[in-house]
């Protein structure tokens, strides 16, 4: 697939790749063992939930009910994903558009349905501009539920909604449609569209999580959650205003991709946070990084957009590197954020603001955790 290049990642041998990604996991484990002690009684909790059939029965049937949701389970669903909202704000004033006075604040939701960050968000923000992408429900996407009035066929609507597969904008991720080859899997359905770019909003939600439901290519099932986020990521940084606010879902505050994505923020924003949510979810390893004060038009903001672009690309085309260009998990990962040297110079400079802003996420798991069910039954 050697049509498909731009700012292409060098090639590694795959046992190198498995065996520095390990190392990496290793080097990001140990160093919060060592500094964190909430993260160890967390450690001890979850391994105890994996040997608890009970645990993996409660996480089962959450799975299957979020697959085969009722209407009643989607109105409650959209209803807790508004409740986590305002939570947020009221944690963060993530969702409060401050120094708007002389124009309309904007707000641009990524993966929107069901619609309950737009809803708080909106709450928050009465006058603001609403745009919005998200999978379209024949596909296997959400249901919108958004209480206010939308549209999806006028652009110029207060609150305008684009239903389309956000991975597939090629264009949008630097991949020209004529440099994509006909045997693709998805060849027909990349699209050259580049949604809002003429637009800058204060908010930009990055709330997508892989579906279940959504039927796609064979070649995705490995690498989707990847596509998902760096599409998102790109999207959202070349439309964010400067100064503005980025709230983005991410998984396993411990996993070296958090943590580098973490870093990666923190060079071209004034203030990152965590944030868990108490209102659901305190079980789970979800939690949103809040970044405040992003400046896109930086170096740092540019040069990981240029990353996100490439590891987006690995992930849908290969390496294009000849014999060995199919997509491997342990090839994006180290590829994109480096070797072990590279994460012991991250723990050495990030490390200490690591652990202050992890702590409270690992302290929600633990808690929850330590009170759950099948916890419970395992010591009586």
């Amino acid at each position: 697939m050697a049509e498909v290049s731009g700012n292409q990642i060098s090639p590694v041998s795959p046992d190198a790749n498995e065996a520095q990604r390990v190392r990496a996991k290793s080097l990001v484990q140990e160093y919060l063992l060592e500094h964190l002690p909430v993260y160890r009684e967390l450690r001890e909790f979850r391994e105890q939930g994996w040997q608890s059939k009970e645990g993996d029965d409660f996480f089962k049937k959450q799975r299957q009910r979020a697959d085969k949701a009722s209407a009643k389970d989607k109105t409650v669903f959209y209803k807790l994903m508004r409740l986590i909202g305002f939570e947020l704000d009221k944690e963060t004033r993530a969702l409060t558009i401050q120094g708007r006075s002389n124009s309309r604040p904007a707000i641009l939701d990524l993966c929107m349905a069901p619609g309950g960050f737009s809803s708080a968000a909106l709450r928050c923000n009465p006058s603001a501009l609403l745009r919005g992408i998200s999978l379209p429900p024949s596909q296997g996407g959400h249901e919108m539920l958004l209480g206010e009035s939308w549209s999806e066929t006028d652009p110029e609507a207060d609150i305008y909604i684009s239903f389309r597969d956000i991975t597939l904008l090629a264009e949008e991720m630097g991949t020209p449609l004529s440099s994509i080859p006909a045997e693709h899997a998805d060849a027909a359905s990349f699209s050259s569209d580049r949604p809002f770019l003429e637009q800058q909003f204060d908010l930009v939600f990055c709330d997508g999580q892989v579906l279940h439901t959504h039927e796609r290519s064979e070649y995705r099932e490995s690498f989707e959650a990847s596509r998902l986020l760096t599409s998102q990521l790109v999207l959202a940084l070349q439309r964010i205003r400067s100064g503005g606010t980025m709230v983005i879902l991410l998984h396993k505050a411990n996993a070296w991709q958090s943590v580098f994505l973490m870093y990666t923020f923190a060079a071209f924003t004034d203030h990152i946070r965590l944030f868990k949510p108490l209102k659901a979810h305190k079980t789970r390893s979800s939690f949103y990084l809040v970044a405040k004060g992003v400046h896109p038009e930086c170096e740092a903001a540019l040069g990981a957009v240029r990353q996100w672009k490439a590891k987006w690309r690995m992930s849908t085309f290969g390496l294009g590197d000849g014999d060995d260009d199919e997509p491997d998990e342990a090839k994006l990962e180290v590829l994109e954020s480096g070797g072990e040297e590279k994460v012991k110079a991250v723990l050495q400079e990030f490390g200490p603001a690591l652990v202050k802003m992890v702590e409270p996420v690992f302290r929600v798991q633990a808690e929850a955790l330590k009170k759950a069910a099948w916890m419970k039954k395992k010591k009586t």
